[in-house]
């Protein structure tokens, strides 16, 4: 049974994949700053279960390539100006949670139906890095979401455990934030049931680290901090910056 993120961390498979151990001895002397970016679970109840929107990302975009992922994407000037020490509640972090849904599912949220859940930051040694907050937030009454924007070429309703089988099964491909937060949510009944512990939630900071372990490299994810801690300085105009996502 999961019962903390420290727990669906060890759950995690820690392999790295042959595409990031060949980034390992080709990454730059310098680290890219991780730019700010907000990520929404979609939830809805239906007859099997709980349900997420899941994209399929196409295989040539420059950062996810072919992954299923959650809308979402990087903070934007219009979305305002974060200030050091931000955090999940930030406004500009909200703005940008909001208008990535709206501009890749058409579905419509306010900020106040944003429940933080997870904060993860790219590993160093990636050419593209992101400092992204996850938030869980219902299907509004009324709404539906729809594949509009033109990064992904299939969007659907799983349930949690069909996705994490399908990834299992090798017919699908999942990033460690999005299967940690695929195997929390297959616990819940309901999307009441997932919403009601996230104001007690402790949003804990994920920045894996590339390790080599007697069998190789892997994933370590023993580092967490509690969010709201200055871990990234939001980039400059002059900072070394990833691409857009």
């Amino acid at each position: 049974m999961i019962t903390s993120s420290r727990d669906v961390l060890s759950a995690l498979d820690r392999r790295v994949p042959e595409s990031v151990i060949a980034k390992i001895d080709s990454r730059a002397d310098s680290v890219v700053v991780p730019h700010p970016a907000a990520s929404v679970v979609l939830l809805r109840d239906h007859e099997g279960g709980v349900e997420t929107y899941a994209l399929h990302r196409h295989s040539r975009m420059p950062f996810a390539a072919g992954m299923v992922v959650f809308p979402g994407g990087r903070l934007d000037p219009v979305d305002g100006v974060l200030s050091a020490g931000y955090t999940p509640t930030s406004g500009p972090l909200l703005r940008c949670a909001v208008r990535e849904t709206e501009e890749e599912t058409g579905v419509r949220l306010e900020p106040e139906q944003l429940q933080p859940w997870a904060h993860w930051i790219t590993p160093e040694l990636e050419p593209r890095r992101y400092d992204t907050f996850f938030y869980l937030a219902e299907l509004p009454v009324g709404q539906t979401a729809a594949d509009i924007s033109g990064e992904t070429w299939k969007a659907e309703w799983r349930t949690p455990a069909a996705l994490l089988a399908a990834a299992d099964a090798g017919e699908l491909a999942l990033m460690p934030p999005t299967r940690s937060i695929l195997i929390e949510l297959d616990s819940f009944a309901t999307v009441a049931d997932a919403l009601a512990g996230c104001p007690d939630r402790r949003v804990e900071t994920v920045l894996p680290r590339v390790v080599r372990g007697p069998a190789g490299w892997i994933f370590d994810y023993s580092d967490l901090s509690v969010s709201g801690v200055v871990i990234a300085t939001p980039p400059t105009d002059k900072s070394r910056d990833g691409d857009e996502r």
